[in-house]
């Protein structure tokens, strides 16, 4: 019998064109893998800054609504409601309580409440919930509407008060 010889390759190992192969599959590869984590790095950053417009909103709202129900009477001498992008008022306890807008800052009497607030209006309503007061006298509910902005999110918040001492 007669064996047939076996012929091998000197040397084994990867050709040049399956290396190159092998480097450009792994490129496209990784280049959707970035996009991928790119994007999910993108929408975690988006909804944290979603979150802490919300967050300084709902703050400044909650604490201004619990002042504002606290208000001692709709008299010219416990609320100045003038002009509309503040307000002035005495609490029950004899306390003077003022809110404005200094720039992005919410101030609770020169203290800062909360930041990103682009804008607070107040909005007084008659008895019959539809009719402006045009004084203090006439106010029966406060309406407030805060805008808050952060990055590219805005967000408008806003709530309607019924003191309880106006009647």
């Amino acid at each position: 019998m007669t064996s047939t010889p076996t012929y091998r390759r000197p040397y084994q190992g990867f050709t040049l064109i399956e290396l190159v192969l092998v480097i450009v599959i792994t490129a496209i590869i990784g280049s959707i893998g970035a996009r991928i984590l790119s994007g999910g790095f993108s929408a975690y950053l988006t909804g944290k800054d979603l979150m802490e417009v919300q967050w300084q909103g709902n703050l400044a709202l909650e604490r201004l609504g619990r002042d504002l129900r606290n208000i001692r009477s709709a008299t010219v001498a416990d609320l100045t409601i003038a002009p509309a992008n503040a307000i002035s008022f005495t609490t029950t306890d004899g306390g003077v309580v003022s809110y404005t807008l200094n720039g992005n800052t919410l101030q609770r009497n020169s203290d800062a409440l909360a930041d990103d607030i682009t804008n607070l209006a107040f909005t007084y309503l008659a008895n019959d919930g539809q009719t402006t007061a045009t004084s203090a006298n006439e106010v029966y509910y406060i309406i407030v509407t805060l805008n808050t902005s952060s990055q590219n999110i805005n967000q408008t918040i806003s709530t309607v008060i019924h003191p309880r001492n106006f009647l």
